[in-house]
């Protein structure tokens, strides 16, 4: 596997093996399963294929460390992932563990060219001439609503009921 076609799912794998180092620069399997909330075989399997890429050296029952290449790949992620969590902290004024969640949610389901225009928009109302903008979004939701949006979410329910009230209304 080379290091360019790594999928979404080894990169998440990649940066939660960094997120999880600790001081010495190791990690363990359990401490990257538990961090994912995932099983210790499913986290093996991609461990395997990151120690593959020659992203990580990965020992059985031992610890698990970046290498040069897996840890320059892994900063990357974290900046990019970063990005997306900010705008739902700064934009979206969502609170910390919120944007945390949504961050990891969203970010691996992102195409690169999306990821990188994502944080450019962030980074434009945050930084840029857009502050005032970011502004009247955030009183915005904060206002009560005045009228309901153009596509209301209709259950079946409704659907019926009209349907119903419709025949009573042609008989």
């Amino acid at each position: 596997m080379e290091t360019q076609t790594i999928g979404s799912t080894e990169r998440k794998y990649l940066l939660a093996v960094y997120l999880t180092l600790n001081e010495m620069g190791w990690t363990r399997l359990k401490k990257v399963s538990d961090f994912l909330k995932v099983k210790m075989p499913s986290a093996k399997q991609f461990l395997t294929k990151l120690d593959e890429a020659k992203l990580i050296y990965y020992e059985k029952r031992g610890g698990i460390s970046l290498t040069q290449e897996g840890k320059r790949l892994a900063i990357i992620e974290n900046a990019h992932l970063n990005a997306v969590r900010v705008f739902f902290c700064e934009i979206l004024s969502l609170d910390e563990k919120e944007a945390v969640e949504a961050a990891w949610n969203i970010y691996f389901n992102l195409s690169d060219k999306t990821v990188r225009r994502f944080s450019d928009f962030a980074r434009f109302l945050v930084e840029g001439e857009a502050k005032d903008v970011v502004e009247k979004f955030r009183e915005f939701i904060h206002q009560p609503r005045k009228k309901l949006t153009p596509c209301q979410i209709r259950t079946m329910y409704d659907e019926e009921e009209e349907k119903e009230s419709g025949d009573l209304e042609s008989e």
